[in-house]
């Protein structure tokens, strides 16, 4: 037990420590809003057991942050990290209800967050030149380690761009999946699916060559990006860091322009940068198009592709449009 924390925080600690719900980044993030979270109600309330919080306990904590002129996001982040961590916890005696029932029952109001901050998705030319840079870094040979981490970035954005994978989905691939896949067509995605919400995904033309030339040099029960020395997270942190590193090399103005959105509370303009899940953005707006070009209005487009990537709610769709369609 670590000194100066309450009861409830150690719990906390606990809950983290053992589920293995969701992905690494995605514990991550909730387990410092769940920890903030439970050092307040364990001061406001002296409450002493995780089984124990209940609605009364978020609504006072939801008001405090306001009360803290913390914005939207922030507020609905942590009541995501309570309703995470109270899900993975045992024995809970209450239900936490949805931020909407939240709000009518305790009389506040979060505002509403400006969810499609403009388009991440990359140029054709931009996709491209980053994969010639990944080639000559991989030829080069002067570094081993920058030679694999350009090869494990190709093969990734390879599995994003055509299949829609996030970045840790394909990282962690294993060779089991990969061989099961490579059988059926189908790509299972499991508890390393963002939230644990398994899903699978046809494997495209292009996913098919990057698995088969990963199999045939994984040993079994290997991952294909992961080495056995190396934990996930670093093998996780190693590819997005190339695109860290090379991304201004291929950024075109078009891709700027593309990528450029207003805050409309605000009235300033930002400019998202040119990241790995961007290539989700493209993947998800090229399979909406498709939809679209059957026949299917915007909104049917979005309900038929929305399962497909891994999301319950269509709207969230239109975040990966961008305001496109």
């Amino acid at each position: 037990m670590n000194k100066g924390l309450s009861s409830l925080e150690q719990q906390v600690q606990k809950v983290f420590r053992h589920t293995r719900a969701g992905s690494y980044a995605t514990r991550d993030k909730y387990r410092g809003n769940a920890m903030r979270a439970a050092k307040w109600i364990s001061q406001e309330f002296k409450l002493q057991s995780l089984k124990n919080i209940q609605d009364k306990h978020v609504a006072a904590y939801a008001k405090y942050m306001q009360a803290q002129d913390l914005k939207p996001k922030t507020i609905k982040d942590s009541l995501s990290a309570i309703r995470y961590m109270h899900d993975n916890a045992p024995r809970t005696k209450h239900s936490i209800s949805d931020n909407k029932t939240l709000q009518q029952e305790y009389k506040f109001s979060i505002p509403k967050v400006q969810t499609i901050k403009g388009d991440r998705g990359w140029t054709k030319e931009e996709y491209s030149k980053m994969m010639d840079i990944t080639r000559e870094v991989e030829k080069s040979k002067i570094n081993p380690d920058n030679a694999r981490s350009a090869r494990d970035y190709r093969d990734v954005a390879t599995m994003a761009r055509t299949m829609g994978m996030r970045v840790a989905e394909a990282t962690l691939a294993s060779r089991s999946q990969a061989e099961e896949a490579l059988r059926g067509g189908m790509y299972n995605i499991g508890s390393e699916a963002k939230n644990g919400r398994p899903r699978s995904v046809p494997l495209s033309p292009e996913g098919r060559q990057v698995l088969e030339e990963r199999v045939a040099n994984t040993p079994r029960g290997d991952k294909l990006f992961v080495q056995r020395n190396e934990k996930s997270h670093h093998a996780i942190d190693r590819i997005e860091q190339f695109n860290s590193n090379h991304r201004d090399k291929v950024i075109t103005s078009e891709g700027i322009g593309q990528r450029t959105w207003t805050d409309r509370h605000l009235g300033k303009a930002y400019t998202n940068n040119l990241t790995l899940h961007g290539l989700r953005y493209n993947y998800i707006q090229d399979r909406v198009q498709q939809e679209v070009d059957k026949g299917y209005n915007r909104e049917q487009a979005a309900q038929i592709v929305t399962k497909e990537v891994g999301h319950n709610r269509a709207d969230v769709i239109y975040i990966y449009l961008g305001g496109k369609l």
